[in-house]
Parts: structure tokens; C-alpha cells; sequence
């Protein structure tokens, strides 16, 4: 079963969720009814709104995410759904890496590499690589104190960032673009409950 670095599994993911949005909406009710006014509510319900967001993530997260072992393949599926299949005679070995993101303190990650160093899958801190490098019959080297830039990864192990949200750029970009989407809509729904 994958786990997030915090610990939380689907199960508690779910009870968070299923716990978490009832208490919300009766904190909202409550603080309405003894304020009477809306700010204090609006705030409470954006705090739930984004702490919904981050479980309900977590959770698509989990729910999707999974490593199989065939005879033959190594199987991944990714939190999208998205599934990439490698021969395990490809695999050669498993580098444990901190990879230091545009900003943050640094990610742990696991690159799967092949005889020429070259890279063939990358898997965040949430695996168990020791058991993937069992299983796989192939050495574990490298720790997560290794600090790596995603430029420096991506220029020793080729391939290792293909993912759009490993590009910094893009990141920025989307970071940006989100806040403007989430603040307009913050600003209209504010403005038609002062109506």
C-alpha cells in the first residue's frame, strides 16, 4: 500500500474527508448564527475548502498511485492513472537522491537507471525503495542527503524530470495562474454574499 510521507493511507485519507466536511459546515452554521456576520464564516469555509483540497489530492494521490511486479515488467501508475511499463532485465540498479525543487526544502526520490545511467522511471519519497530494489533483484545506493538541483538530475541521469511540474518554469506559471483563478473566484463569491 503507498503512504504519503506524513502517513496518511486511503483509509484515514477518506475518514479525514468523510469526518472533516460535516464539522465545516456546522463550524460555518455556528459562527454565522453567533457573529452574525459573514466574515468569520467566509474564512472558516475557505480554510475547509482548502484543507478539502489537500486530503481529496492526497487521496486521488493514493487511490491511483501503485508499483506491480510481473515476471517480466515493472508496472507504475502514476496519481493521474497513467501507467508506464519497464522490463526489469532494464533496470541495472535504484539511486536514492534529494532533489531540490524551484523552492522548498528538498524532495526525496528514487531513479530507476539502466546500464548506461540513463534514466527509466523516477519515484517520490512515498515508495519503499528498499523493497522495490528486493524485489527487483538490483542494488540500492545513494541517500537522500545527496541535494541535487533538477537540472543537476536531469544532466547525470537523462530523462529523469519529463514530467511538466518538475520544469520550474511551469511550475511558477501554473502556481500563478492558480492563484488568479482561485482569487476571482474568491472575489466574486465574496462579492455576491455582501449583495
Amino acid at each position: 500500500m503507498v503512504t504519503t510521507v506524513g502517513g496518511l493511507d486511503r483509509k484515514r485519507a477518506r475518514s479525514a474527508f468523510v469526518i472533516g466536511v460535516p464539522i465545516a459546515v456546522v463550524l460555518v452554521v455556528l459562527t454565522r448564527l453567533a457573529t452574525s456576520s459573514w466574515e468569520l464564516p467566509i474564512g472558516l469555509l475557505l480554510i475547509a475548502i482548502l484543507g478539502a483540497a489537500i486530503i481529496g489530492w492526497i487521496w486521488l494521490y493514493l487511490t491511483n498511485s501503485s508499483i506491480a511486479l510481473t515476471a517480466e515488467h515493472l508496472v507504475i501508475t502514476d496519481w493521474r492513472n497513467s501507467t508506464t511499463v519497464i522490463a526489469r532485465a532494464d533496470v541495472s540498479r535504484l539511486i536514492r537522491i534529494g532533489v531540490r525543487p524551484f523552492e522548498g526544502p528538498p524532495r526525496q526520490g528514487v531513479i530507476g537507471v539502466d546500464g548506461a545511467n540513463r534514466s527509466l522511471f523516477a519515484l517520490g519519497g512515498a515508495y519503499d525503495a528498499a523493497a522495490i530494489a528486493r524485489s527487483l533483484s538490483v542494488p540500492l545506493s545513494g541517500s537522500h542527503d545527496d541535494v541535487m538541483s533538477l537540472r543537476e538530475v536531469n544532466r547525470r541521469y537523462p530523462g529523469a524530470a519529463k514530467s511538466p511540474v518538475a520544469d520550474p518554469r511551469r511550475v511558477l506559471v501554473f502556481s500563478a495562474v492558480g492563484t488568479v483563478v482561485l482569487g476571482v473566484i474568491a472575489f466574486v463569491v465574496w462579492t455576491e454574499i455582501r449583495l
